[in-house]
């Protein structure tokens, strides 16, 4: 499937509406890179600096199952785990577009950096339906 970019309240509502909201939805593997590498010559270059990150969501619901999430730009990640034992899963999701940062966190009625859940901001977002990667097989890396 083709990108879709989130540039509108609209395109925010059509994403929630066809995930269903990220209900029964699980965060599955999330992909962080940024442009600062190390050349060949051993010389650091920036890029533009950018942070970004791949998400891949996986929910008990049809077409679609599976959405990746591109957040390019990162402003910041708040990163909470679950505990050991602990059955994990989106029952509701909030996106917000303040100052010109988009907000993703994983429950509804979320206040903008409630450290409490996981959230990411960023200056631009796309996704895509990837319906064929459900199942526990990762699909940016490996489990070790």
């Amino acid at each position: 499937m083709d990108w879709k970019e989130i540039n509108s309240e609209n395109d925010i509502n059509d994403l929630l509406k066809t995930f269903g909201g990220f209900h029964d939805g699980v965060l599955r593997e999330m992909h962080l890179w940024n442009d600062y590498y190390v050349d060949e010559d051993l010389r650091m270059d920036s890029g533009d600096g950018m942070l970004n990150a791949k998400v891949l969501f996986q929910r008990q619901g049809k077409e679609p199952s599976v959405i990746e999430i591109i957040f390019l730009g990162i402003d910041k990640i708040n990163i909470v785990s679950t505990p050991p034992n602990y059955w994990y899963m989106i029952f509701d999701a909030t996106w917000v577009y303040k100052e010109g940062l988009y907000y993703w966190a994983e429950v509804g009625d979320w206040e903008i950096e409630d450290n409490s859940v996981t959230w990411l901001s960023s200056q631009n977002i796309k996704w895509r339906s990837v319906d064929g990667w459900l199942g526990s097989k990762l699909r940016y890396g490996s489990s070790r």
